[in-house]
């Protein structure tokens, strides 16, 4: 499966990667190179939960910022 995948990492890129069909978001964060404790995954604005199967072909992820 082809994905255009938007990130949100300090400045905005994006990237066309391919993945098996039954991807899911993790797998996707481990073929980037993103650790997903600092990051949100959103499908269509929705965000989904990493261990959902990857669906459609955008996919926009956002580096989570904290403090304390």
């Amino acid at each position: 499966m082809k994905l255009n995948v938007k990130l949100f990492t300090g400045e905005v890129s994006s990237k066309n990667v391919e993945v098996p069909d039954d991807s899911t978001y993790f797998d996707l964060l481990s073929l980037l190179n993103i650790n997903p404790e600092t990051v949100v995954i959103f499908n269509s604005g929705v965000s989904v939960a990493f261990d959902a199967t990857v669906e459609g072909h955008k996919v926009e992820i956002m580096r989570v910022v904290s403090g304390g």
